[in-house]
């Protein structure tokens, strides 16, 4: 007697691969294809605005001294006052600032101070007996002038010393014509003074506007004052 063949049991949902062999499966149901959602494309990294760092200026090198002092200055019993004097009169002159100046004794007879006219060697030699605020601020413009600075000529620095301060004017210039009256003076009065600091600075500013006889100009106008 032949045995009841067990009906086929297809579980579901049914694989096509599945049925088996004597029957069909019922057919699938196709839904909407379901696509995986598309990776989004990672944002590009963000780069940092790297700020270069400003230099330090490391000040390494020890700054240049003042002054370099002769032998003779140094070994002076008036160094104390030259220092004090030529100190002073540096204040008026910011163009000197960063620069070593070298100083001397002038030995000459009959010369009170002499300025270095060698850009790469700025000096003055000076008399400690004889040592007004202007015989160094006359020598002082004669650095100026080996600089290019100033004009060249022993009136032009004259002049240009003159003009830079009241202060300085002490003695008047040997250089510049000028009344007997106050060439003869050892010692120039404060109003005195400043009436040259006056004159000159007015003939600089004419040179400025093109007068080539400042000099004269300031020579005359100073006689008419004094004469």
């Amino acid at each position: 007697m032949a045995r009841p063949r067990p009906a086929a049991t297809i579980s579901a949902p049914a694989d096509r691969r599945s049925l088996a062999a004597g029957g069909r499966g019922a057919p699938l149901a196709r839904g909407p294809a379901s696509r995986p959602a598309p990776a989004r494309a990672a944002a590009p990294a963000r780069q940092r605005r790297v700020r270069p760092l400003e230099q330090l200026a490391l000040a390494l090198e020890p700054a240049r001294p003042r002054w370099s002092f002769s032998r003779r200055v140094l070994g002076s019993p008036h160094r104390a006052r030259i220092c004090e004097r030529l100190e002073f009169v540096r204040r008026f002159y910011p163009e000197l600032d960063g620069i070593t100046v070298r100083v001397g004794m002038a030995l000459k007879r009959g010369v009170l101070g002499w300025g270095s006219l060698d850009p790469e060697h700025p000096g003055v030699w000076v008399r400690p007996r004889r040592l007004e605020y202007f015989t160094i601020a006359h020598e002082f413009t004669h650095l100026l002038q080996a600089r290019g600075e100033v004009p060249r000529g022993e009136r032009a620095c004259d002049l240009w010393a003159l003009a830079r301060s009241p202060l300085l004017v002490d003695s008047p210039p040997g250089y510049l014509k000028l009344p007997r009256a106050l060439v003869r003076k050892r010692r120039v009065a404060p109003g005195e003074a400043a009436l040259l600091s006056a004159r000159a600075r007015s003939a600089i500013e004419a040179r400025q506007f093109g007068d080539r006889r400042y000099l004269a100009r300031f020579e005359r106008e100073v006689a008419q004052v004094f004469g």
